[in-house]
């Protein structure tokens, strides 16, 4: 079980590495990768650990692909909505540092799906799953355990969420928990938090008036 885990671990780290190497080369191999994730993610069995990474793997893809990810768009967005929806024991320290490291998994993914269809002009097509992902933001920032990595991931996508769609998730971006995450990210001791609470705060302005 563990070395099957570690195992795991490493071939995920390998597949963002590839992403990395070969940005738009790994594309034939999209079906078969997205395709063993899938399986992965669903396997009762899997070692929760592995998970984190492998759910931001879903933007080293589309990061990688750019507006070809639109063929995974629906399944990935899917599986990743089904992860957000993780609850787990507060009263377990363990159970909440994976809470944390699961939620920036997933809003990694959300980074790098909205920057991936940007480059390619299809940003557009993440408009139908704003809301949802507005919806997991919404509980993030009511979350008092929240660590700051997940603050600092949390504000990338909101920053993403404007750029990419603009005056059209207007509600969502002027709503109180989004202000509460930026304000929260702006007073963090770490710079590189502060840094994208700076540029998501000018984003939201820019496309809010």
């Amino acid at each position: 079980e563990d070395s099957n885990h570690q195992v795991c671990s490493v071939a995920v780290g390998v597949i963002g590495d590839l992403c990395r190497a070969l940005e738009v080369g790994i594309f034939p191999y999209c079906d078969e990768l997205i395709t063993l994730l899938m399986q992965n993610l669903q396997n009762p069995n899997l070692n929760r650990n592995v998970k984190p990474p492998m759910l931001s793997v879903f933007g080293d893809l589309a990061l990688a692909v750019s507006g070809g990810f639109e063929k995974y768009l629906s399944v990935s967005m899917q599986m990743l909505a089904a992860a957000a929806q993780t609850k787990v024991d507060t009263d377990n320290y363990d159970m909440l540092d994976y809470l944390n490291q699961l939620r920036e998994g997933i809003l990694e993914a959300y980074t790098g799906i909205l920057q991936g269809l940007r480059e390619d002009k299809k940003g557009d097509l993440f408009l139908p799953y704003a809301d949802g992902v507005f919806s997991f933001l919404q509980v993030v920032a009511g979350d008092s355990e929240r660590d700051d990595a997940v603050t600092r991931t949390a504000v990338g996508v909101i920053g993403d969420l404007a750029h990419t769609l603009g005056a059209r998730v207007q509600a969502g971006l002027l709503s109180d928990p989004i202000k509460t995450l930026i304000r929260e990210a702006r007073k963090s001791d770490n710079a590189a938090t502060k840094q994208v609470a700076q540029w998501a705060a000018t984003t939201v302005k820019q496309v809010t008036g």
